[in-house]
């Protein structure tokens, strides 16, 4: 397993406090184009509940991926930041 998919888990089960992913969740809906948004948070739970806040009934929305950390600074994303990507 390499370091993304241990970081995930160790996040899942409660890792660290304080330690964040840019992960990736796109929404769609349907006729229109799906959106990915890069989300900061602790676990792909979190970035998903974050996401959820704003989407309304017939958006579906799942976790696709996740930024490394030189790209989430690259960016300039914060925590608890949603971006469009």
């Amino acid at each position: 397993m390499g370091k993304a998919g241990q970081s995930a888990a160790g996040e899942v089960g409660g890792g660290k406090k304080g330690k964040r992913t840019a992960y990736l969740v796109a929404v769609r809906r349907k006729r229109e184009a799906t959106r990915v948004y890069a989300v900061v948070a602790t676990s792909a739970e979190a970035a998903l509940a974050q996401v959820d806040v704003l989407t309304v009934d017939g958006m579906e929305t799942e976790v696709v991926g996740a930024l490394s950390r030189d790209l989430t600074r690259s960016l300039g994303l914060k925590p608890g930041e949603m971006r469009l990507v």
